[in-house]
């Protein structure tokens, strides 16, 4: 004998089931502001080589003792190399982290890697209001 399917046979989403999908992007989008405070510091390196060090026409103490040289500051080119050695050291675990938290994690747990990826975009937001609040 054959069993007749009906309408109350079919499971029904539960609630629980919904809230997951909102949640879904709540817990990527905390996670990489998080990452982002402290990221603050590669990004404020970047930035110091970037509008302090770059523009300059030295970038060695041997250049900064020529008379024609004008745009040179010896602090400037006295920090230069820590500077960019702790850039390579933070940016590097950055990145670690950012592929860890963003990558592995999700697969491991079986999560979708897209709202992971997508939310890995703002990363940069704490040192932008940062920025724009500070000037």
């Amino acid at each position: 004998m054959e069993e007749a399917v009906t309408a109350q046979d079919e499971p029904v989403a539960s609630p629980r089931v919904r809230n997951d999908t909102s949640r879904g992007l709540l817990a990527p989008v905390l996670v990489n502001l998080a990452l982002g405070v402290p990221a603050m510091l590669p990004f404020y390196l970047t930035w110091w080589l970037l509008t302090a060090y770059v523009p300059m026409d030295c970038h060695t103490l041997e250049e900064a003792a020529r008379p024609d040289v004008t745009n040179c500051h010896y602090t400037t080119v006295d920090h230069a190399g820590p500077v960019m050695f702790l850039l390579a050291v933070t940016g590097a675990l950055l990145l670690a982290v950012t592929l860890v938290v963003d990558v592995v994690l999700p697969l491991r747990r079986g999560r979708r890697l897209r709202p992971w990826l997508g939310a890995a975009a703002l990363i940069p937001v704490p040192y932008a209001l940062a920025a724009l609040t500070l000037g």
